[in-house]
């Protein structure tokens, strides 16, 4: 028996129907990888929101996950930073950037489940809502999904943000540290461009 509320099965919905927009673009999101039939009820779960509800979700949705984001950096960053490094001119790059990392986690790991949370329930309306049944499997679909956004903010926190930040505080020659994180970016971008033409070549 599905457990899907009606709320996570909107969610899902939203979901569904920009990851749909961007396949049918011929895109690809590293990450973000479906079966075919995983494909197949995403579409059918995004078929009854309409092109302008759903970009009414993606501002809603920015505009409090924004919200969100300013008051994850207000209450936890700034005091954070405040009682670890006192004094700022003798705070190490490296134990900075990974303060915001892990701060990043934690608020975007919060904030965008909070805010889609928050605008699915705005958006979905009453036709939405009965256009949306559940199907064995939706659950499953739900945790993959949800897997996948936690492992990108991860490796976005994990990797990006320090590497950025590290980049920054020692110029381009800052040692192996930036040197992999740059590499391994360029060998992610690489796979990523490779793996979308050759998928929009079988397509094609």
């Amino acid at each position: 028996m599905n457990g899907m509320t009606g709320g996570a099965l909107a969610r899902l919905a939203f979901w569904a129907r920009g990851m749909v927009a961007i396949r049918d673009g011929r895109m690809e999101w590293p990450g973000f990888s479906c079966t075919e039939a995983e494909w197949a009820r995403m579409r059918t779960l995004a078929a009854p929101i309409g092109a302008g509800t759903y970009q009414l979700f993606t501002l809603v949705n920015a505009a409090i996950f924004i919200a969100l984001a300013a008051l994850g950096i207000f209450c936890l960053f700034l005091p954070l930073a405040t009682l670890l490094f006192p004094v700022p001119a003798e705070t190490s790059a490296l134990k900075f950037s990974l303060l915001l990392a892990a701060c990043a986690f934690l608020i975007i790991g919060l904030g965008l489940p909070i805010s889609m949370r928050l605008s699915s329930a705005l958006l979905a309306s009453k036709a939405i809502r009965a256009a949306l049944v559940a199907a064995p499997g939706d659950e499953a679909l739900a945790a993959k999904v949800s897997w996948q956004i936690n492992r990108i903010t991860l490796v976005l926190c994990g990797l990006l943000v320090p590497g950025i930040l590290l980049f920054i505080a020692y110029d381009i020659n800052a040692g192996p540290i930036i040197s992999a994180l740059k590499w391994l970016a360029i060998a992610l971008m690489g796979v990523s461009v490779a793996v979308g033409a050759l998928q929009r070549k079988k397509r094609g």
